[in-house]
């Protein structure tokens, strides 16, 4: 069993804001595919998670998908092609555009996508209880808030 995030706390350095991103993506995927774990269903390594994410939120392009991985297309198909081999994502034409294609989840997996969906408010709800509903809320403004263009230059 991997261990939990908080259980390095003690040795861990201040890295900043990112140190603390990561670990909380660290925290919900790891309890995510614990549930999913738990519940017999099938999980999933954490770039597949990321990726399934985006196509739940809309962001349904590989184009679109890899600019916000920070991936090549090819990329982003390489990592979707287990996906589509197990039958949770296919590629379908793009209506606006038909040489191009874009994801959608399969039929047999929308029952899946739902529960994941679920869990995961699941676990903004425990988050919740355990930093208050106050911070949580303040997090989840902060995250939203428009960050502006990626910074390209440093002093």
């Amino acid at each position: 069993m991997a261990p939990q995030p908080n259980s390095r706390k003690k040795s861990r350095r201040s890295l900043g804001i990112f140190a603390e991103l990561v670990r909380a993506i660290d925290w919900y995927d790891m309890s995510l595919q614990s549930i999913l774990a738990g519940r017999g269903l099938q999980s999933f390594n954490r770039t597949q998670s990321v990726m399934l994410i985006h196509i739940a939120e809309g962001i349904i392009k590989p184009s679109d998908i890899a600019h916000d991985m920070g991936a090549t297309r090819q990329n982003i198909h390489a990592m979707a092609k287990p996906l589509i081999d197990a039958h949770i994502i296919k590629v379908v034409p793009d209506p606006d555009d038909g040489r191009s294609k874009q994801y959608a989840f399969c039929e047999d997996s929308l029952e899946l996508r739902d529960t994941v969906i679920q869990l995961l408010k699941h676990l903004d709800l425990k988050l919740g209880e355990r930093i208050g509903k106050d911070d949580l809320k303040a997090l989840k403004n902060a995250l939203a808030s428009d960050w502006g263009e990626c910074i390209t230059q440093a002093p």
